[in-house]
Order: structure tokens, then C-alpha cells, then sequence
């Protein structure tokens, strides 16, 4: 399995949880740090720094990454990601631009060369990471809404391409996830209440619950589902 945004969150959670099942593992990391904060799981040269804001640099990286897996990749997964928390009218194209960068045109290349390889053996599945914003309005979020939403049809894209080469692509799109991500909003008394108030189940999710539904997705339990936008949301988008 390849994995980005592995250093933390709900990337770490899928990393952790895909270990626990035995899958040989590469990850590409955002720094030294991550590196550094992953030791006690993964060896170094499954670790691969990789600023993805440098999308020029992704394909090679990615194909390192590949090389480093002691056989042909049959999973990925693309977890990395960051939130602009900013309207749409006081957005400016190099924070636009910084967003769509990391969250779609990292993952579409990731998802890429992970791709060309799974075509070329018959098999392999992919999950990307995209959100409940990329299907519901929301303020303050102009840039990452828009890419997630990007990302939604990406999946639907790749997915007819790719079933005749027996590759599956599927997104999970989390809600509110106690993570660093949302960690401002549910510290803000006055905000967590807004936020906690819009989901019906009446809580944060887990970045564990997370993992479970991209585990599912990348499992044989999943091998006749390809294309779609699996919500772990509390019921978000229901409402």
C-alpha cells in the first residue's frame, strides 16, 4: 500500500490500522519530522519526503516510493490534505492555487502512477480522501470545498476508465473529525456548538472510524463497488 498524508490524523490511523492487518507499506511524508514521528512504525526507506505543494516532483516521488514495496502496489491511499478557513472573496489565487495543489493535483498524480502500475497487473484499488464540503455548501471554505468537490469527480472518472483493467476507485469523505484539522473550531466554545449542532449524531468523529470505512473500501469485501463518495459524516449530509 502507498499512503500520503500518513504523518498524522486520519492518514495515521490508516497507516496504523493497515499495519495491524500486515500490508507492506510506503508512505510519501511532508518532512523530516513526519519521518521522524513515524519511526516506531515504518523503516526509513518506506519514508519519502515530499512537499506536495511541488506537483512536479510527485510522479518520481510516488515512483519511489513504489520501488521501495517489496512487491507490486495493490492499494493506495491519498490522505494528505489542508483546510483554508477563508471566504471565497478574501481568497487569494496563491492560497486557492497552495489548496488545490496538495488536496487534488497531489492525489491525482499519486493516484496516477499507482494506476498505471494496478493496470498493468489486473488489479488494485484506490481511495482518496475528500470531505462532506465537497458535497454541501459551506462558509469560509471556498478553496478546499472546491477541491474536494474536484476530487468527487475525479474518483467517478477514474473509476469507469480503470474497471476494465480491474482497478476500483472510491473516495471516503469524513465530516467533523476530531483531529489538528478541526482542533480551533472545537476549541472555540461558540463555534463547537454550531459545529456539534449540525451533525445529527451528536459528535466529532474518529479518525479510526475513518480508516474503517477506507479499509472496507480497499478490502475484496469491497470488490464490486467502484466510483462512489462513501460519507463518515455522523449523518451531515443527511440532514
Amino acid at each position: 500500500m502507498l499512503l500520503t498524508g500518513a504523518g498524522s490524523g486520519i492518514g495515521r490511523s490508516c497507516l496504523e490500522m493497515a499495519l495491524a492487518d500486515g500490508a507492506d507499506c510506503a508512505a510519501l511524508l511532508r518532512d523530516e519530522a513526519e519521518v521522524d514521528s513515524l519511526g516506531d512504525l515504518l523503516p526509513a526507506a518506506r519514508c519519502h519526503v515530499q512537499d506536495l505543494r511541488q506537483v512536479q516532483a510527485v510522479a518520481a516521488s510516488t515512483q519511489a516510493a513504489l520501488r521501495s514495496l517489496t512487491g507490486p502496489v495493490d492499494s493506495c491511499l491519498c490522505c494528505a490534505g489542508v483546510f483554508e478557513h477563508r471566504a471565497g472573496l478574501e481568497t487569494e489565487l496563491a492560497d486557492w492555487q497552495r489548496v488545490l495543489d496538495i488536496n487534488l493535483t497531489a492525489a491525482f498524480v499519486t493516484a496516477r502512477e499507482c494506476a498505471r502500475s494496478m493496470a498493468a497487473q489486473g488489479r488494485g484499488a484506490i481511495v482518496l480522501v475528500s470531505s462532506q464540503i465537497g458535497l454541501v455548501g459551506h462558509p469560509r471554505a471556498a478553496a478546499y470545498a472546491a477541491s474536494k468537490a474536484a476530487l468527487n469527480g475525479l474518483v467517478r472518472a477514474l473509476a469507469v476508465e480503470l474497471a476494465p483493467q480491474g482497478v476500483r476507485v472510491n473516495a471516503v469523505a469524513p465530516g467533523p473529525i476530531a483531529t489538528a484539522m478541526t482542533e480551533e473550531a472545537r476549541q472555540d466554545p461558540a463555534r463547537a456548538v454550531s459545529l456539534l449542532g449540525g451533525i445529527p449524531l451528536g459528535r466529532c468523529g474518529e479518525a479510526a472510524e475513518v480508516a474503517a470505512a477506507a479499509r472496507f473500501l480497499l478490502s475484496d469485501a469491497a470488490a464490486f463497488i467502484t466510483g462512489q463518495v462513501l460519507c463518515v459524516d455522523g449523518g451531515v449530509t443527511a440532514a
